[in-house]
């Protein structure tokens, strides 16, 4: 059976950067009805500067992105540079506030061009690649609308029911499927041994997110969140067979908890790669920020 480090590095190799517009996106998937896995019956506030990117490399065409394989189709991750031109005062009062507000964010007009054409025809073979592989590891999940909203936006928005290995999610979610492929490879390689580990008899059943999908900058800066890609989710709380939850936040030294607070945490910077948590500064005090953002040489930023 192949290690764990080796399934990580075919499922998330170094990612090319790819210019997504999710408007482009969004008129590329008219008349597309969105595909939906089969269920069985019954059963960041803010984010840390990020290593700026190497320079993109050209996309691949739609029909070459479908013929490859799942490690080797670009990821789309950036934002599209255009947007609506602005007044001077408007710039004056950008220079004042460094971060926009969503409604700004929203108003922004994508540049569409043949060459975002082509990424997004990348990306959309990408996502198909991705909710295959989904299924084939036993999640169980839905497709929804691709969400175009100016700068911000989804691709094939996915809304996660039960993970492969079993565990629920307790509210609805709307992630990049590349977002959801780590978060399912994460709970089952690092929180439930974690649990078993640390909690004997006491299986984790489900967890709790605080958010996946919103549009806005980050609360640090004017930087686009993740959150606004769909790259993202902030991890709030775990429940259990028990019926307890356990909260993320500082746990008492020497304790279980803070055992299985510490695996978990270790075990998700791989799988994604932005790993934010208690300790790291105020605003993720309470919950795990965790996002799959492209750095350069496929570096990781666990903090």
């Amino acid at each position: 059976m192949p290690s764990t480090g080796n399934l990580l590095s075919r499922l998330f190799p170094s990612p090319r950067r790819c210019v997504v517009a999710p408007a482009l996106i969004a008129m590329l998937l008219m008349g597309v009805t969105p595909a939906t896995a089969q269920r069985p019956h019954g059963g960041e506030t803010g984010a840390a500067t990020e290593v700026a990117d190497k320079p993109a490399n050209a996309p691949l065409s739609g029909d070459e992105a479908a013929e490859r394989p799942v490690t080797a189709i670009p990821l789309p991750e950036r934002r599209p540079a255009g947007r609506k031109a602005a007044s001077s005062a408007a710039d004056a009062s950008n220079n004042q506030s460094d971060r926009a507000t969503p409604a700004e964010l929203r108003d922004r007009e994508p540049a569409i061009t043949p060459e975002a054409a082509v990424a997004a025809a990348a990306a959309i073979a990408d996502a198909r690649i991705c909710e295959a592989e989904l299924t084939r590891r036993g999640v169980t999940f839905t497709v929804g609308d691709s969400i175009s909203e100016g700068d911000c936006g989804v691709l094939r928005p996915i809304e996660l029911d039960r993970l492969s290995s079993g565990v629920t999610i307790a509210q609805p979610t709307q992630l990049l499927c590349r977002s959801a492929l780590a978060l399912d490879i994460w709970v089952a390689s690092s929180v439930v041994p974690a649990a078993q580990a640390q909690f004997p008899g006491d299986a984790v059943t489900a967890f709790r997110h605080a958010s996946t999908y919103v549009c806005r900058s980050r609360s640090s800066g004017s930087r686009i969140s993740e959150h606004a890609r769909g790259s993202a989710v902030d991890v709030a709380d775990f429940g259990f067979a028990s019926g307890r939850r356990l909260g993320v936040e500082k746990q008492a030294d020497g304790s279980s908890e803070q055992a299985f607070q510490r695996k978990i945490r270790e075990g998700a910077c791989g799988p994604f790669k932005t790993v934010l948590g208690p300790g790291t500064d105020a605003d993720h005090a309470t919950h795990f920020h965790l996002d799959i953002a492209a750095r350069r040489n496929g570096a990781t930023y666990c903090k």
